[in-house]
């Protein structure tokens, strides 16, 4: 994986993150009280790992959290819990709904893959 080694620590700590748990945790914090069909904004995406590990310093950075945050939505798609639309926002699946409430999510979301 080729990263500015500039880019900061967060950077290399979000690329260092196991990504089905790391998606888990990320899609209990974007969609928690979101009703079923409602939709999400993706920068709240943006937002958790923000949160978790700092905003991207440099392009390279900023390139590599965009690169994360597709495949962390790519997996939701791919496990059927949330959807982008046409106009990009973020759409809780019925299969995402039961995700929440699920005692391991991380587990949950492994078996939905």
């Amino acid at each position: 994986m080729t990263v500015n080694s500039g880019a900061g620590a967060g950077v290399e700590a979000l690329l260092g993150e196991k990504i089905v748990p790391l998606a888990a945790a990320t899609f209990v914090a974007t969609f928690a009280g979101v009703g079923l069909g409602r939709e999400r904004a993706r920068n709240r995406v943006d937002k958790e790992l923000h949160r978790r590990f700092g905003k991207p310093r440099g392009s390279d950075a900023h390139h590599a959290y965009q690169a994360v945050i597709l495949q962390i939505v790519l997996i939701w798609e791919r496990a059927g819990v949330a959807a982008r639309a046409h106009s990009g926002v973020l759409i809780l699946l019925p299969d995402g709904a039961r995700l929440l409430d699920a005692t391991d999510v991380a587990d949950k979301l492994r078996a939905l893959l």
